[in-house]
């Protein structure tokens, strides 16, 4: 789990509103933040959406639209605002053990894992989105594996290749610190499931 994990672990989109002074009602309905809105119209609990102006994300993205931080920013902001008991030491002790390396062999690794994990990551997004549209027209989608997945995975690779495309360089050695494990397990999952569907592709073949 990295540092984004556990702070929405521990924090709510509508926990870190009401922190930050947006009031939020019973039916978790609040004014939007990101618009000039004078009658509640963003849906606010764990996640948050505005059906006024699109506005959507997690605690992350509310807590860095609201100040202007990035996320590596706004996940410190509130681990210190809600005195989080993370265990983000566990990175900070891996960066210490990266920064005592070669300075030249560790940028070179980080690149080449960069570019490396952009493309999993991308591919494992397209996957996830074709199981989303492919067994969301049938009536037992809830009952595919696909389908529960997409569902389950899609938000958190798409902030996964935010991070990767658009974050600092701290945010993306962060990230490569703590995420090279799970990476190389979405890349070892996206290619059985590759084989299983080529293999299923030659038996129809065969008939």
């Amino acid at each position: 789990m990295n540092i984004f994990q556990e702070v929405k672990s521990y924090v709510t989109a509508r926990q870190a509103a009401e922190q930050y002074g947006i009031r939020v009602g019973r039916n978790q309905m609040a004014c939007c933040p990101f618009h000039d809105d004078h009658h509640p119209s963003m849906k606010i609990d764990t996640n948050y959406y505005c059906f006024a102006c699109g506005a959507k994300g997690d605690v992350i993205g509310l807590t860095a639209g609201l100040f202007g931080l990035s996320p590596y920013e706004a996940a410190s902001k509130l681990i210190a605002d809600f005195q989080l008991p993370l265990t983000a030491e566990k990175c900070q002790e891996r960066r210490k053990k990266y920064r005592n390396r070669n300075p030249v062999s560790v940028k070179e690794k980080m690149t080449d894992w960069h570019r490396h994990a952009v493309k999993v990551l991308t591919d494992y997004l397209s996957w996830i989105r074709f199981w989303k549209r492919f067994y969301g027209l049938e009536p037992d989608a809830f009952e595919q594996e696909q389908f529960l997945e997409a569902l389950e995975n899609e938000r958190k690779i798409n902030d996964y290749l935010d991070i990767l495309l658009a974050g600092s360089g701290e945010e993306i050695a962060e990230f490569f610190i703590c995420k090279r494990k799970e990476v190389a397990e979405i890349e070892q999952h996206v290619e059985r499931y590759q084989r299983r569907v080529h293999a299923e592709i030659k038996a129809y073949c065969r008939k």
